[in-house]
């Protein structure tokens, strides 16, 4: 008999999971050791894309598969293989600019939105992400082999900057820009300032974004942020872990993006204007 039992339970069935229990006796009422449950197996990777761990949290639905789905409810429901069956369905009686106006561009609204309202969580964001891209994956066929002109939208550089390794949170940005329609130029990680600049002026580009995770790194940030203002007329905009809407305004950032929806809410008033 020890105090505080059920904390005990818990560790104790944790530590047995990561032993390899696959079948314990527990109390399923106990919410500490449903946590513990749902936990070690997002942690684990037993839980493809968390959606268990999601679900014991909020109230959401596990995806499952079915055949009566439109491009929209696939691309929000993160089902990839069904986006691109959905999405080469349409491509035999619809225009590409009406399937990605009409049910890619609404569905990412869709999901953008619940991300930032807290009730869609990156993993959900990825794959919704994820399935887009396939849906445009078949798009990009189509016109190959209908040998059409494929329409790009505008120009936006990313990059990673010098001394910085980190670059998950810069795909994330690259992806969703992408499946909005932007054409991106990603530069990669460790980017030195006057690569960035080189690019910008060669491309004519007028929207960078620019990356950080590190404290370390911030100044090359600051240093590219001045060699674009001196040198062209694009703008910038920056994201990072370290990164705060003040410390953006104080290394002279046009735009600060919390996430990576920000960026793409940013690039699209950008070019609206």
């Amino acid at each position: 008999g020890l105090p505080n039992r059920e904390a005990v339970n818990t560790a104790f069935y944790t530590l047995a999971m990561s032993r390899g229990l696959s079948a314990g006796i527990i109390n399923p009422n106990s919410r500490p050791m449903m946590n513990a449950f749902f936990s070690y197996k997002a942690l684990a990777g037993k839980d493809e894309s968390c959606q268990e761990y999601i679900k014991s949290a909020v109230d959401t639905e596990i995806v499952q598969k079915t055949e009566n789905l439109d491009l929209k409810t696939a691309i929000i429901k993160g089902m990839k293989e069904e986006s691109a069956r959905c999405a080469k369905e349409l491509l035999e009686n619809t225009e590409s600019l009406v399937i990605i106006n009409d049910y890619i561009i609404p569905a990412l609204d869709v999901v953008g939105d619940g991300f930032e309202k807290n009730t869609i969580f990156l993993p959900q964001l990825l794959m919704s992400a994820d399935s887009a891209k396939a849906a445009f994956d078949e798009i990009k066929a189509h016109f190959v082999m209908s040998g059409a002109e494929q329409v790009k939208g505008e120009k936006i550089i990313i990059a990673t900057v010098e001394g910085d390794i980190h670059d998950i949170g810069k795909n994330i940005v690259k992806v969703l820009l992408q499946n909005y329609g932007f054409d991106v130029m990603d530069l990669g990680k460790d980017v030195k300032c006057e690569k960035v600049l080189e690019e910008a002026q060669k491309n004519n580009v007028k929207l960078v974004g620019l990356s950080a995770l590190m404290t370390t790194t911030v100044p090359n940030m600051e240093k590219t942020i001045k060699l674009l203002h001196d040198n062209t007329d694009a703008k910038v905009f920056v994201g990072g872990a370290v990164l705060t809407r003040d410390y953006a305004k104080m290394i002279n950032a046009d735009f600060y993006a919390k996430d990576a929806m920000e960026s793409v809410r940013i690039a699209q008033e950008f070019f609206e204007e």
